[in-house]
């Protein structure tokens, strides 16, 4: 048996240090097999280059990012800019990525890898709720759920 764990980040980084850091530490870390990175809260598209950033600066460009949630589904949203990205300027990473590709790229990563798949959700969790609302079986796949649910 591997000691590695299949993690997919689903992460709002862009407004605060701790989420770069998070994913610095993944991309890193020996035993974490980053299968993937979700991104949700507003401009999930510029959090999305941001992941990118990262991920080419340490050479892991073959990680998938996949563009979630823009805005919650109750209230209104705490974070509607990603105000780190005005310090991406010319970090190359990549820029173009399909609207709205999270949800599906969760539920199929997930059900092709039962038991096997910890998520990890340190950002609002749109996404999740999406994900467990469109494909209830989902939860009872994961081999772990790990909330940051800070503030």
């Amino acid at each position: 048996m591997s000691d590695t764990v299949k993690v997919i980040l689903d992460t709002d980084i862009g407004s605060d240090i701790d989420d770069a850091l998070a994913l610095a530490y993944l991309l890193c870390q020996p035993r974490c097999e980053l299968v993937g990175v979700t991104t949700v809260s507003g401009q999930a598209d510029l959090r999305a280059e941001m992941v990118s950033a990262i991920c080419r600066h340490v050479g892991r460009d073959e990680v998938p990012i996949h563009i979630g949630a823009d805005r919650p589904w109750l209230i209104e949203s705490r974070q509607p800019k990603a105000p780190q990205a005005a310090a991406l300027g010319d970090w190359p990473r990549n820029k173009k990525y399909a609207p709205a590709t999270a949800i599906e790229f969760l539920r199929q990563t997930i059900r092709a890898n039962p038991g096997e798949i910890t998520l990890l959700a340190i950002g609002p969790l749109t996404n999740v709720a999406l994900l467990f609302s469109a494909d209830p079986e989902i939860p009872a796949l994961l081999k772990d759920l790990v909330l940051m649910g800070g503030s």
